[in-house]
């Protein structure tokens, strides 16, 4: 059965496998195609080095078969093989936990939400420290109901390649540790592997010290960059539980959406209340492994925003390993609520699944979709890209086969700009000019990179929009329209 769910969770996972790169993506791609010297060369990219590694080895495999920049090809190792065996070790660590009906049923949520199908076609490292996140939690189970040394080290090892995966997995590991302390596990042994995991991170620590420097001179450098990749705390507290039940639906306050929260939350807390004393155990576990490392990167936040739902995508397994658990627990007890439960998380996983494969604002930014009506309706010999943005932006590096002129402010925040007539003098060789909005109300909020095309003779005559990317205003000679 369980085999059977791998194959449906890879079957909801193939369509729009090979949707076109959106921003983070692409500059995960032109990073990772960079020669082996230059893959720990990620200064800029507030992430461990680990998937890069990865990606990188699948790009020159790909290389032989033609696939190198193959949009599903690229994605496969390093985000819908991490997923899949993610699903599978939702099912061990269940059976290990609980039952095997408990465990079949948490890998049948976890096989069919929305969110976690997103993320693992997605080329940025949350499918990949998810996968060694619940293998590590299953063997910190094998480590604390068997003596043999095998899952000692192997725990270790996930833990040392989480690591390197994400850097919100500390808040994992120290839970995880917390919980060992808690199961009165030899306490020279948690200092031992502690030090022999710590040390294992000991030789990346200086890049990420270097990282975070460049991360906080990016966020001066650009007011409003917080708010982009965080969300308010509050905010954030309430969002996360709703993304990881709801996934990729439109979190709108509507009937319908006010009858599936009842149907889901109302039961999932009911259940907990009842399962305080009679499974104390179990839900002493989940606190530990799945409500602290939550708890502990939202209080971190406070000083550096880190916390996202797809950041915490290492928490969705024993989310839905929680959600089976209680429904099992009490479905002879409370058999309609149990069926109204597991009616409400199934509908609702695939409802919004069907939701991202058919509705444009739930996808990706077609990145390649738009360069490629550029190319038919534009020509290079008479148009001119702009971007406010200190490069023209990766996706668009990516998918430009034709060889636009492109022009760039240089630097993040047009405004320390001291001459920016000057830098862009060139663009009036050009008939047309195409400024994109996207980032623009972060890096020009003041639309200074508009007035200046505007000033150099240019006129607008129409737009091309794009979801998730918005407008490419399009700009012409004024002599063009005369």
């Amino acid at each position: 059965m369980i085999y059977l769910i791998i194959l449906l969770a890879l079957l909801l996972r193939l369509p729009l496998l090979d949707a076109s790169f959106w921003l983070d993506e692409a500059a995960q791609f032109l990073e990772s195609a960079r020669p082996l010297a230059q893959q720990l060369d990620i200064r800029e990219d507030f992430q461990p080095p680990l998937m890069h590694l990865i990606t990188f080895l699948g790009i020159r495999l790909g290389a032989w078969f033609g696939l190198s920049s193959a949009e599903w090809w690229v994605r496969l190792l390093p985000s819908l093989l991490p997923g899949l065996l993610t699903v599978w070790a939702t099912y061990r660590l269940g059976l290990k936990l609980f039952s095997k009906k408990t465990a079949l049923l948490a890998s049948l949520f976890l096989a069919t939400s929305s969110f976690h199908i997103f993320y693992s076609q997605e080329l940025r490292p949350y499918s990949f420290p998810a996968m060694w996140a619940i293998l590590a939690t299953w063997q910190l189970l094998e480590v604390l109901t068997s003596k043999k040394a095998k899952h000692l080290w192997l725990f270790g090892l996930f833990s040392v390649l989480g690591l390197y995966s994400s850097y919100l997995y500390p808040f994992l590991l120290i839970a995880q540790f917390v919980y060992l302390w808690q199961q009165k596990f030899n306490p020279r042994k948690i200092l031992l592997l502690a030090s022999c995991i710590g040390l294992g991170f000991l030789p990346w620590l200086p890049k990420f010290l270097e990282q975070l420097q460049t991360g906080q001179a990016l966020r001066q450098s650009m007011p409003g960059w917080e708010q982009v990749v965080s969300l308010p705390q509050l905010k954030t507290a309430v969002l996360l539980p709703l993304k990881f039940v709801f996934g990729l639906s439109d979190l709108e306050l509507n009937l319908g959406y006010v009858f599936l929260s009842v149907a889901v939350f109302g039961p999932l807390f009911y259940f907990i209340i009842l399962a305080r004393h009679k499974h104390r155990s179990s839900l002493l576990f989940f606190f530990y492994l799945l409500v602290l490392p939550l708890l502990l990167s939202w209080l971190v936040s406070f000083f550096v925003p880190v916390l996202q739902a797809k950041r915490v995508l290492f928490a969705l397994p024993l989310f839905s390993l929680l959600e089976a658990f209680l429904l099992l627990s009490y479905q002879k007890s409370k058999p309609q609520l149990s069926k109204i439960f597991f009616t409400a998380i199934i509908a609702i996983n695939l409802f919004s699944t069907y939701a991202y494969w058919t509705k444009p604002e739930l996808q990706r930014e077609d990145w390649r979709g738009l360069s490629q009506e550029i190319s038919q309706k534009f020509t290079p010999d008479n148009t001119a890209v702009l971007f406010a943005f200190d490069q023209p932006f990766a996706p668009w590096r990516v998918y430009d086969q034709t060889g636009f002129k492109t022009f760039s402010t240089g630097v993040f925040y047009a405004n320390d700009l001291e001459q920016p007539h000057e830098l862009f003098k060139d663009i009036s060789k050009y008939q047309y000019v195409l400024v994109f909005d996207y980032l623009r109300d972060l890096t020009d909020p003041d639309d200074l990179l508009l007035k200046v095309v505007q000033d150099l003779g240019f006129t607008p005559v129409g737009v091309l929009d794009y979801p998730n990317i918005g407008f490419v205003r399009i700009y012409s000679r004024s002599s063009i329209q005369s």
